[in-house]
């Protein structure tokens, strides 16, 4: 599989949803396969939230971590680099390379922290659409997304219909719902109130490790199941032992295994960056920025493909099919697949060959 990493810098600025302007930002990103002659054979991979443009493959010579969706990306694969050019794009406000508040600020010369401007799914897509110009890609072939990578991918539906052949989205709905707003305050609140966190100025000193391990725990109780915690734990005690201690400390295995998580989670991650990550999320509501889901796909005539699963409790199968009546009032054609699996949202990454790998298949497969 032929993978190369890119970097690309923008001088000119970007005007942000919020009314503020970055005068000029990065954008780091990974390719998979050739582009072809034609430059039609490219596919948008858009990333989740916690993950970074690096989707397949060794991050360097050496290294033993895979991309987050290895599974899906190479030769003889679903999204085969014989034949796809696959373009995965650092979010914008994030972590990963592209610019966020670790980027340095060409005012003051120090990091931004907390004053890099609030971004919105909106300007992510912005930004690359910047990209996929420079890159001379006029449209893709499809565009697929995963968690905060749908919402993505849904507004380049609804702002850049022409640009999009085909759309597959993965458990993701159409606007954050209050449940996952207050997660996410919960989350941020965690992160805020280290010691260490120093109200984001923590770049050249120790930084929130404790509220990053408080949040990451948390964040295992968002995306695993209760079925899957119940089959993997259960009341099972730790180390193997048979009666309770009856003491104060973490005595089951599923508390000890929450109490393991200590340390920063693996690959590139900056609690800034995840603050303003999730603050995109917070405002992300098609509805209230077109007026209606069928206002917002009314120029939409590629195919669709959305994905939802049953035990997804944070973008349930019902806010899914929403999308779906909104593309089929527009006589955009839409399928909507409802697949079973006990691992929550995280299902299209920790269980992509129970269907979801063979509906993917078949929708890019030619007819």
């Amino acid at each position: 599989m032929f993978r190369k990493a890119s970097t690309h810098h923008f001088t000119e600025p970007l005007k942000l949803s919020s009314g503020k302007t970055l005068p000029g930002f990065t954008l780091a990103y990974e390719t998979y396969g050739q582009l072809n002659q034609a430059r039609d054979n490219a596919i948008l991979l858009c990333h989740g939230l916690t993950a970074t443009p690096h989707a397949a493959g060794k991050a360097e010579e050496g290294d033993s971590g895979d991309g987050w969706w290895d599974m899906a990306i190479g030769p003889g694969k679903v999204l085969d680099t014989e034949r796809w050019f696959i373009l995965c794009i650092g979010a914008l406000g994030g972590f990963g390379g592209s610019s966020g508040p670790a980027a340095i600020n060409p005012e003051t010369e120090r990091p931004y922290g907390l004053t890099f401007p609030v971004v919105t799914i909106s300007d992510m897509v912005n930004s690359m659409k910047a990209l996929t110009d420079v890159l001379a890609i006029k449209r893709y072939h499809c565009l697929i997304g995963g968690c905060m990578g749908g919402f993505q991918v849904l507004d380049w539906l609804a702002r850049y219909p022409e640009r999009v052949a085909a759309s597959i989205i993965i458990g993701a709905t159409a606007r954050t719902s209050a449940h996952s707003l207050a997660l996410w305050e919960v989350i941020r609140r965690a992160i805020a109130l280290d010691p260490d966190f120093h109200g984001g100025d923590y770049y050249h000193r120790e930084g929130p490790k404790a509220g990053i391990s408080l949040a990451t725990m948390f964040g295992m109780l968002i995306w695993m199941s209760r079925e899957v915690m119940e089959e993997k734990f259960g009341l099972a005690l730790a180390e193997g032992k048979q009666t309770p201690s009856y003491t104060l400390e973490p005595e089951f295995a599923v508390q000890k295994f929450l109490s393991s998580i200590e340390d920063t989670p693996k690959g590139p991650f900056d609690a800034n960056g995840f603050i303003y990550l999730t603050k995109a999320m917070d405002y992300f509501d098609l509805e209230r920025d077109h007026g209606t889901l069928k206002t917002a796909f009314s120029h939409v005539t590629g195919k669709t493909l959305l994905v939802s699963f049953d035990s997804d409790w944070r973008y349930p199968q019902k806010e899914v099919d929403k999308i779906r009546l909104a593309l089929e009032a527009n006589q955009a054609p839409v399928q909507h697949h409802c697949l079973h699996s006990a691992f929550g949202h995280g299902a299209f990454l920790y269980d992509f060959n129970n269907g979801l790998n063979n509906l993917i298949k078949n929708f890019l497969s030619p007819r």
